[in-house]
C-alpha cells in the first residue's frame, strides 16, 4: 500500500506540474474560465425558465379572473337585473325630452 500512495503522489505532482507549467497555464485558465462561465449561464437560464413559468401562471390566473369579472358584469347589466333595480328604487324609463344625445 505504501507504494500505491507514493505512485499517487507522483501522479498528483506530475499533474500539478503539467497544469501550472508556463506553457499549459493559459490553456488551464481558459478552460477553467469557460467551465465556470458555462455553469453560470446554465444556472441563469434555469432561473429565468422558473421565472417565466411563474409569470405565465400569473397571466393565466389574471385571464381567468378577467373572464369571471366580465361574466359578472354581464349578469349585473342584464335586462332582468336592471328591471329589478328599477322596481327596487322606484325608477321609470326616461321620456323623450329627458334623453340628450351627445354628438
Amino acid at each position: 500500500m505504501a507504494l500505491r500512495k507514493k505512485g499517487k503522489i507522483k501522479f498528483n505532482n506530475r499533474l500539478m506540474e503539467f497544469l501550472f507549467n508556463p506553457k499549459a497555464l493559459p490553456f488551464t485558465l481558459t478552460f477553467t474560465t469557460l467551465a465556470v462561465l458555462f455553469i453560470g449561464f446554465r444556472m441563469k437560464g434555469i432561473e429565468q425558465a422558473y421565472q417565466l413559468n411563474s409569470i405565465e401562471s400569473e397571466i393565466d390566473k389574471a385571464s381567468i379572473e378577467s373572464k369571471e369579472l366580465k361574466a359578472q358584469r354581464a349578469r349585473e347589466m342584464s335586462v332582468h337585473k336592471l328591471r329589478e333595480f328599477a322596481v327596487k328604487y322606484d325608477l321609470k324609463e326616461p321620456g323623450p325630452e329627458q334623453i340628450i344625445l351627445i354628438p
